[in-house]
């Protein structure tokens, strides 16, 4: 799968050339999943679960749960890098996408923004940053993670922190 999602979109991939690419018969593949989608949910569950997680635990410290999400892509998670990729499933992205931007709603600008922002500002400027960093995310995969969890981290924390006080 990581290497088909290299390749091309998640939606662009058949089970043939899933099971193709995987040298197992799609006998095999059918007596384990109903199909891609149910094999990707499998995945997608317990990263998600990961990555509530790392928010739950850390929701006043965005730095530490950017950093973490980050060591984990950088060390464990190959095959959900794929997915986050642009090539991913929309369902992954739409849901870190969510999790940003109710982070940004109830902590980040809460504590960091401008009191005087009005709820409909609140909500473009949360909807606006969460898609950024979404973005930042997939470039960071894109160019290899060619930086540290550290230094990723650092950047997002000088791009919320800029993008906030405005």
């Amino acid at each position: 799968m990581i290497e088909l999602l290299q390749e091309k979109s998640f939606d662009l991939i058949t089970t043939t050339e899933l099971v193709k690419r995987a040298g197992v018969s799609r006998s095999n593949f059918y007596t384990h999943y109903q199909d891609k989608y149910q094999l990707v949910d499998e995945y997608q569950s317990a990263f998600f679960k990961k990555i509530s997680t790392i928010f739950q635990t850390h929701r006043t410290d965005l730095a530490t749960a950017i950093y973490e999400i980050f060591s984990l892509l950088e060390t464990d998670y190959s095959l959900e890098s794929a997915f986050l990729s642009e090539n991913g499933t929309r369902e992954i992205h739409l849901y870190l996408i969510q999790q940003t931007k109710k982070f940004l709603e109830t902590v980040i600008i809460p504590h960091y923004g401008k009191k005087s922002l009005s709820t409909v500002n609140i909500d473009y400027r949360t909807t606006y940053l969460s898609h950024a960093i979404f973005g930042m995310l997939q470039l960071w995969i894109k160019r290899g993670k060619q930086e540290s969890p550290q230094e990723i981290t650092k950047m997002y924390m000088l791009f919320i922190s800029d993008s906030t006080a405005i």
